[in-house]
């Protein structure tokens, strides 16, 4: 009876494996999209941005200021402020089920 336990015990951890592979081959590419959004979108640590000394300076060219001619000063300051949008009705929220997705297929595509 131990012999079969053990055997038993030894067939479940490769089925786990195998599933763990299969996942992982065949939704790889569309899970590390997805973390890598997830990191992108996490705070940064401000210990670990560079400091404006650090940075490099040589690389960005610095572009010399264009001047506006007098007649696009005159237009600019005629410019009239957009109107404000007209009021929205605030959209109701979506009750969501237990049994159904929250993400959608386009979530996990490129």
């Amino acid at each position: 009876m131990k012999t079969l336990n053990t055997l038993i015990k030894i067939l479940t951890a490769l089925a786990a494996v195998a599933g763990a592979i299969y996942i992982v081959a065949t939704y790889g590419e569309q899970i590390v999209a997805w973390a890598k959004r997830m990191l992108a979108s996490l705070p940064k640590c401000p210990c670990c941005e560079p400091d404006a000394s650090e940075q490099d300076w040589e690389e960005a060219p610095v572009e010399a200021p264009v001047e506006e001619a007098p007649a696009a000063q005159a237009e600019a300051a005629e410019e009239v402020a957009p109107e404000a949008p007209a009021a929205q009705e605030p959209t109701p929220e979506v009750a969501v089920a237990e049994h159904e997705p929250v993400a959608a297929d386009s979530d996990f595509a490129e």
